[in-house]
């Protein structure tokens, strides 16, 4: 259960049915029948929470459930029935333009609720009534039909009441697909707001004698819930609940605890970046935990003292500057557990939702990475996406660079296929400024090669990821702003970015393979030779003795400190 005031449970639930997030919301009144279907040893005890297509808001509901919640805290928690909430979170709907639709009830209760709210709530705009019979929800198919078409009329707020467990299973399963914000999972709310059922009176409602004025009012149809299964459930409540401490929202969570994601950043003399990335961070904490960790590579600007003012992020200073790599491994050694990891290169700017929408796509395929789309400043799609590098991919972006974009696929190794960027889709590689890795394939995987110091390190990366089987997806509802540049532009760097094309092919192919594509590269080198910031990269191409000079890692035997 969520333990909230009342009026933080409408603002909660107002405030995701008016933003875009890659995961609906379902919210659920919790009583003693939802601890009977969901709870420990019920029937569908973990249905809810074996993916990550919805985020529930579990919310206290019936007088045992306030009554334990106030045993375990030490504290009065308001009770959050579905039919108290409703009101206002209608009212609030109106306000803010908000599309309701209801699903469940009879068509005969719809049709007096339809009167009923035209004349009480003429501003609310509703946009689908929709009454399945039993059948209809039993069947997969029709139950996929039924979501599209709430998806169609573009509900934000859809209503649902058919009865536990039966609306929570449908949110579960179809909530995604229906295209809503929010579902609110009311049992017999629909009943209550067309005055079909009576609700029952204060007192009753006070003493916590509810459910035997319901009884009363149905008894055949609730004898069993509130006299057979309502004790047994009631019994586990007392003896198996406890309290959980969740991480305020905006709060990273310590090392020792396991996270949703740990972020992983490496950085040196970010000083400017810092501040703005963490402060996106903090915003995807509601609804998912995180865990922040920063490796340092001996920044000098004043990156340590901005980090320090976040004492809830893990600094790792690594003593010397490894590179993105070895600042990568020194982060991970300190992350502790997670289900993921999340590579973020500093000077990136995460817009909300992006996380969520990374696990999700990470939930419905299994992939081993999954990579977002990466925005300029100006807002403009960059092409991030990439092609497994080859000879013949060599020798077109030596000729053609960021020119003839339409060329095929087999000479160029850059995506600049507008559609690419629009859906989800495999793919190959993509740059390493922003990745979500899987917990148990950055674990089979292994550490990132350090001996690129800089540059195709994600490269080498991604493609052992693929030999061990796994796959790579690209989502386009996680959308994440890219400064790039971040790491500064020399003819050193120039140099250190062509020999690591040289170094993943000689890894990866032996013998003229690698022979041939170090020529093309070394081609691609003379071509722009007369750019006096790539003179130095033609040396380095045509000498192996210059790598030597190129930058790499320095030492660091302050790590852990």
């Amino acid at each position: 259960m969520d333990l909230m005031p009342f009026d933080d449970a409408v603002r909660a639930t107002i405030a995701r049915a008016t933003e875009s997030r890659a995961r609906p919301l379902g919210v659920i009144s919790a009583n003693l029948d939802h601890v009977h279907h969901f709870g420990q040893g019920g029937r569908w005890e973990g249905s809810l929470d074996s993916g990550t297509d919805v985020e529930w808001l579990t919310l206290v509901d019936g007088a045992p459930l306030r009554a334990q919640a106030r045993r375990l805290t030490g504290r009065d928690w308001p009770r959050l029935a579905g039919s108290d909430l409703i009101g206002p979170l209608l009212d609030n709907a109106a306000v803010n333009g908000c599309r309701v639709g209801f699903l469940g009830g009879t068509t005969q209760t719809q049709e007096m609720l339809r009167n009923k709210l035209a004349k009480e709530r003429p501003e609310l705009l509703v946009v689908g009534w929709w009454s399945p019979d039993r059948q209809t929800l039993a069947d997969a198919t029709s139950s996929g039909n039924l979501a599209d078409e709430v998806a169609e009329a573009g509900v934000d707020i859809l209503v649902v009441g058919l009865g536990k467990p039966r609306q929570e299973l449908w949110i579960a399963q179809h909530g995604a697909r229906s295209g809503a914000k929010v579902l609110l999972a009311f049992g017999a709310v629909v009943d209550f707001l067309a005055g079909r059922v009576r609700r029952s009176p204060g007192w009753a409602s006070q003493c916590g004698l509810e459910w035997a004025w319901r009884l009363a009012l149905e008894p055949r149809r609730l004898a069993r819930r509130y006299l057979v299964d309502g004790p047994e459930a009631y019994l586990w409540l007392r003896r198996r609940s406890q309290t959980i401490i969740k991480p305020k929202a905006g709060r990273f969570l310590p090392v020792e605890e396991k996270a949703d994601v740990a972020v992983v950043v490496v950085t040196y003399n970010n000083a400017a970046d810092i501040g703005p990335l963490i402060a996106g961070l903090r915003g995807e904490t509601i609804g998912q935990t995180l865990k922040v960790i920063v490796a340092d590579n001996s920044s000098s600007d004043g990156t340590l003292e901005e980090l320090a003012k976040n004492p809830d992020v893990i600094t790792v200073p690594t003593g010397g500057n490894l590179g993105y790599a070895g600042g990568i491994n020194a982060a991970l050694q300190h992350a502790g557990r997670a289900q993921s990891f999340l590579i973020l290169n500093p000077d990136v700017r995460v817009e909300p939702g992006a996380v969520g929408a990374l696990r999700s796509r990470m939930s419905t395929t299994g992939a081993g990475i999954v990579v977002p789309v990466l925005l300029d400043e100006d807002g403009s799609t960059y092409p991030s996406l990439r092609r497994e590098p080859s000879i013949a991919r060599a020798f077109g972006d030596a000729l053609c660079g960021s020119r003839l974009r339409y060329r095929p696929a087999w000479l160029s190794e850059m995506d600049f296929d507008e559609e690419s960027y629009l859906h989800p889709h495999r793919v190959e590689w993509a740059t390493g400024a922003a990745l979500l890795i899987r917990a148990q394939t950055a674990a089979v995987v292994g550490e990132w090669d350090e001996r690129y110091f800089l540059y195709s390190e994600e490269t080498d990366f991604f493609r052992r990821v693929r030999d061990n089987g796994d796959t790579i997806w690209f989502e386009p509802a996680a959308r994440i702003r890219h400064r790039r540049g971040g790491s500064g532009s020399s003819p050193a760097l120039n140099a250190l970015m062509a020999v690591n094309r040289i170094r993943y092919a000689e890894k990866h192919h032996r013998g003229a393979y690698a022979a041939t594509f170090r020529v093309v590269a070394a081609g691609a080198e003379l071509i722009r030779l007369f750019k006096p910031d790539h003179r130095e990269a033609v040396r380095a191409v045509l000498s192996r003795s210059r790598w030597e000079r190129l930058p790499k890692a320095t030492a660091g035997s302050e790590i852990g400190s």
